[in-house]
């Protein structure tokens, strides 16, 4: 495996809440938090709502700073990056949000919304530009590109949209793409048919991926390795985490995935006893 293009060592985040009245209690969001991403790999994080996923992707995708703690980007200290290593960071790691219609500009054209990006990063000039964005819509599965290059972002499904989400974010050549919950407001069907997507993009290009995710299903069918949340911590991780879980929190978790076929789903409850999942 190749070296990590992006790292967390001992990454914490807190942030305060109210818990009645006046009192604030502090929420420890990343709790020391270790973590490579290599190119070429999909790493999933999965976890329950609260657990620390969506604060841990906004750190690595340098959105907030950390209370304590390092980012390292191929091995550099990211709050130390010159200027050129921090735009060659913006272009190599790349974000796809959970909600495509919030993160497209209603305003723009999908022509358009391509078009920003690349002439912003002089990846075309405005004579070739149109025949770039078709390119790239072609390449995420919108085709034939001109039915979609004119339209704007609520006159697509949610799966087109994200799709245009992923181009968006392809069109910079990226190595690295965050996902945060990309499928969590599609349909199953919508849903397999972007993993699929994601899985041939890397193949094709070697595009490593973090995958945020509560859907254990979903990520374990693409996932190299898996990394599992609880309580800002990650408890557990390996190619076999879902599979072979040790942690209790893992197996709770595991336990409650929904099986279509009922009778597996009471064998898997009898042969795998509840666990008290621990309070840290």
């Amino acid at each position: 495996m190749t070296a990590p293009i992006l790292s967390a060592r001992r990454l914490t985040q807190s942030f305060a809440s109210r818990a009645g009245g006046w009192r604030r209690r502090v929420v420890r969001a990343v709790d020391n938090v270790d973590l490579d991403v290599c190119e070429g790999e999909t790493l999933a994080i999965v976890g329950e709502s609260g657990s620390g996923k969506s604060s841990l992707a906004r750190l690595l995708l340098g959105l907030r700073r950390p209370d304590s703690g390092q980012i390292l980007y191929r091995g550099e200290d990211f709050s130390t990056l010159s200027p050129a290593r921090r735009r060659a960071y913006r272009r190599e790691v790349q974000a796809v949000f959970q909600d495509p219609a919030a993160s497209l500009n209603p305003r723009l054209r999908v022509q358009d919304t391509l078009a920003h990006v690349m002439l912003h990063h002089r990846l075309a000039t405005r004579s070739t530009v149109r025949d770039a964005a078709a390119a790239e819509l072609h390449a995420v599965g919108l085709t034939p590109p001109d039915n979609f290059l004119a339209r704007y972002p609520h006159q697509l499904s949610g799966g087109q949209q994200q799709r245009v989400a992923i181009a968006r974010a392809m069109a910079l050549r990226p190595r690295l793409i965050i996902a945060d919950e990309p499928l969590s407001s599609l349909d199953i069907s919508v849903q397999t048919q972007l993993l699929e997507l994601m899985t041939e993009l890397q193949q094709r290009t070697g595009l490593g991926f973090v995958v945020i995710s509560h859907d254990l299903g979903a990520v374990d069918s693409i996932a190299h390795r898996v990394a599992v949340m609880y309580r800002g911590r990650i408890v557990e991780s390996g190619e076999q985490a879902l599979r072979r879980p040790q942690h209790p929190y893992t197996k709770a978790l595991v336990n409650a995935t929904l099986i279509p076929d009922p009778r597996l789903a009471r064998a898997r409850h009898h042969l795998a006893p509840a666990e008290p999942v621990p309070s840290s």
